[in-house]
């Protein structure tokens, strides 16, 4: 069975609305559908999108082949991208830089602000033993 993921209309007359569908190809544009995956609206300013990226990329990874709107939309949304870099198996572009930044930027201050109250503690712990130290030798005296 060819599965396409396409828009199926809704709404009334000039006013559409549409559904983006899993559906088997022989199907009907308006007729039965496999699942659901987002719905468009193109009259609102701007345009309304909204795809769930785990079902399409669901689909698109059993052979679903996305109509050409589908097809700009899923680009639109950043779900055609992520699936070609997953099929090529290797990580988006985007979080190659941010795990970079992330490992960079987080050692140094941690261990800055870690090994600051660790002496001020240490410091502050001396100061009383001291004193303790004091107290005490003034008692037995």
């Amino acid at each position: 069975m060819a599965v396409r993921i396409r828009l199926q209309r809704h709404g009334r007359k000039k006013r559409p609305f549409y559904r983006l569908v899993a559906a088997d190809a022989r199907a009907q544009r308006d007729g039965v559908f496999l699942e659901r995956l987002g719905h468009y609206n193109p009259m609102t300013e701007p345009a309304d999108v909204f795809i769930d990226e785990g079902k399409a990329l669901k689909w698109l990874r059993r052979g679903a082949q996305p109509s050409d709107t589908a097809k700009r939309l899923l680009t639109k949304n950043g779900i055609l991208m992520k699936f070609e870099y997953e099929k090529l198996g290797k990580p988006m572009p985007d979080q190659e830089v941010v795990e970079e930044d992330a490992e960079t930027d987080d050692p140094e201050p941690t261990e800055v602000k870690e090994t600051e109250p660790e002496t001020e503690t240490a410091d502050s712990e001396e100061t009383e033993t001291q004193e303790e130290a004091s107290e005490s030798a003034e008692e037995e005296e």
